[in-house]
């Protein structure tokens, strides 16, 4: 919850202690003079960690009874500059006279702390159990229990960790120093995982319930901000007057409603002239039924025509008009506008995801989510349904067109990284008359074709041939539309191919059940989204107003209805979704999640036809 400068504020805080605790001892005329660390002091203040320890270095140089001392400043300057090979180098090459236990004690903390940074806790942690606390003086004692704590929780031992910072607590004399302790502490009860919390709370010792059930009610409700802050003024009343209460408990509440990100306006950006009409009136049609059902405090909704032309023109109107979210642009090359601005002030759903270039990384905008409904995800989906279902090696065939090409590539990329074979791929034209050729190439019939013509010019006589298609592959890959489909697998079945598993992406089904024109796809696995195929869904509020009011359920648009219905749904799941990256949203469009580099990814279902309907399988 709390961000790095929280954090990086605290190691200061410590590090400064320490400095300040074991200075050179200096007598009164000395006192009167300008103090020679003066400048060293102030660098580490102002950040400029390497430019102190420089400062220190000299220091030691000028100053041989007091070298150690400044060379141990200089090694805990690096430190905090991140430079921790320069800091054990000053450590090793630092003598301590046996007797001086006040340094040996540091230098000793100091090694702990650089094992901790090269991401060695278990060593930090022996390093500092060779130590006694009680003989540490104030500045060493508080390190100390900062390191132990920070490496006990970097070690996975969140009751020592906490216990650590609980010692701490003891030694601390000011309100900014006991705050600053108890929000490291909560970090710790942060970092626990949920299933761990209940079984750490029954051996924990009872001065730390309050801690363990506040820590409890925010796993369970961080998500949901109106049901945390009922929790929490329950939890308030059981514990009055617990350090929690003024710094960690209003920032949980306001942490929580940033997660729940419910916009009051929203543009709706979408090309609504041009070839793109349908689509868009389909994605706002979803949209607005997603809102009128909605149980909690709706939004208001703004709708934009825009194209890609105008897209930055409109969207800065939207903008100026008060909207706090914007879902669309739906152009590839509208998103791409956007997503080149380095200051969008609102956060963009966008509805569909820009290309990018071969070989080329896409710069992450982080106001920016992409959320399509993607056939090369589909392709790639479909590749790790036919491994789990223990086929190795494929064939392909898709339409010659730069959609089907995109397709193929994605599918073979994922087959062959999952360790699959690809034996041949061969294309079709798209509303074309002749199937059987390409057929005939995919299963090497063409082959056995010449080889009996061959063999007949060579015996010069009529001979009877049955060609014979190639018995190595054992499925297919292909990508079709409907009208295509009902011609390719007669084909196949005609080149005694029936007994290969076919897989398909969704666009083999157009959404509308027609039990005589698809008889011929008998057998076919797919996937598809829930909104499509699960009866459940199908029997919804949402879509019997879908279908009652825009007739959704004979549109060719209806997996676009879906994804208007998720992408305002989605919205207030984002924060969940990004903070935590095992959880999901059981979305009409698929189950939902968002990837690192801000695109929302869906897993599907699978579905086979039968008998001219598909049935889901899972």
């Amino acid at each position: 919850m709390y961000n790095i400068p929280m954090r990086f504020l605290i190691i200061v805080f410590f590090s400064l202690l320490f400095l300040s605790a074991c200075g050179p001892t200096k007598d009164s005329s000395q006192q009167a003079q300008i103090d020679p660390e003066e400048n060293a002091r102030l660098l580490m203040q102002s950040g400029d960690y390497a430019g102190a320890a420089t400062e220190y270095l000299d220091l030691a140089a000028k100053d041989k009874q007091n070298s150690a001392i400044y060379r141990l400043k200089a090694a805990t300057a690096y430190i905090e500059a991140g430079l921790f090979n320069d800091a054990q180098e000053i450590l090793d090459e630092t003598q301590i006279p046996e007797n001086d236990s006040l340094q040996n004690n540091r230098q000793h903390i100091l090694r702990a702390r650089l094992e901790l940074e090269f991401g060695q806790p278990g060593k930090a942690i022996n390093l500092l159990n060779e130590l006694s606390a009680p003989e540490l003086g104030q500045g060493l004692r508080l390190s100390y229990h900062d390191i132990l704590a920070r490496a006990y929780l970097a070690h996975g031992d969140y009751l020592q960790a906490i216990n650590e910072r609980i010692q701490l607590q003891s030694y601390l004399g000011t309100p900014t120093e006991i705050d600053q302790n108890n929000r490291s502490l909560w970090q710790i009860f942060e970092a626990i995982p949920e299933t761990d919390l209940d079984d750490l709370r029954l051996v924990a010792p009872t001065e730390l319930i309050s801690w363990f059930e506040l820590a409890s009610l925010y796993q369970s409700y961080r998500f949901q901000p109106g049901k945390l802050k009922n929790a929490i003024d329950g939890w308030v009343q059981r514990y009055p007057g617990h350090p929690a209460y003024t710094s960690i408990v209003p920032q949980l509440v306001d942490t929580s409603s940033q997660l729940v990100n419910r916009p009051a306006k929203i543009g709706l950006l979408l090309p609504f002239s041009g070839q793109y009409k349908k689509a868009s009136t389909a994605i706002r049609d979803g949209f607005l039924a997603a809102r009128y059902l909605d149980a909690a405090d709706k939004p208001d909704v703004e709708i934009y025509d825009t194209n890609a032309l105008d897209i930055v023109e409109t969207y800065n109107q939207a903008v100026s008009e008060g909207v706090d979210y914007v879902v669309g642009p739906l152009e590839k090359e509208a998103i791409k506008r956007l997503n080149d601005l380095n200051n969008l002030p609102v956060q963009v759903l966008a509805l569909n995801r820009q290309d990018t270039e071969s070989g080329n990384e896409q710069m992450v905008n982080k106001k920016l989510i992409q959320f399509a409904l993607s056939p090369e995800d589909e392709a790639r989906q479909i590749a790790e349904a036919a491994l789990a279902d223990g086929h190795t090696l494929a064939l392909v065939i898709t339409p010659n067109i730069p959609w089907g090409q995109r397709i193929a590539e994605a599918f073979k990329n994922r087959w062959i990284e999952l360790g699959g074979g690809v034996l041949e791929h061969t294309f079709f034209e798209s509303n074309g008359q002749d199937f059987a050729t390409p057929v005939k190439e995919l299963l090497n019939i063409d082959s056995s074709e010449q080889r009996g013509r061959d063999l007949r010019s060579k015996l010069n006589r009529k001979i009877h041939n049955v060609e014979r298609r190639r018995e190595d592959a054992d499925f297919i890959f292909t990508a079709a539309v409907p009208g295509d489909a009902r011609q390719l697998f007669p084909q196949l079945r005609f080149y005694r191919a029936s007994d290969l598993p076919v897989y398909s992406t969704s666009h083999i089904f157009n959404g509308v059940i027609n039990e005589t024109r698809d008889t011929d796809m008998e057998g076919v696995i797919f996937i598809d989204m829930p909104w499509i195929l699960d009866t459940s869904r199908q029997l919804s509020l949402i879509q019997d107003a879908l279908n009652r009011n825009w007739s959704q359920d004979k549109s060719n648009y209806r997996r676009l209805y879906a994804l208007g219905i998720d992408a305002y749904r989605i919205i207030p799941e984002l924060g969940r979704l990004s903070t935590d990256k095992n959880s999901y949203l059981n979305g009409e469009t698929g189950d939902l999640t968002i990837s690192s580099d801000n695109i929302i990814k869906r897993k599907l279902r699978r579905a086979q036809f039968f008998k001219g309907k598909p049935i889901l399988l899972n």
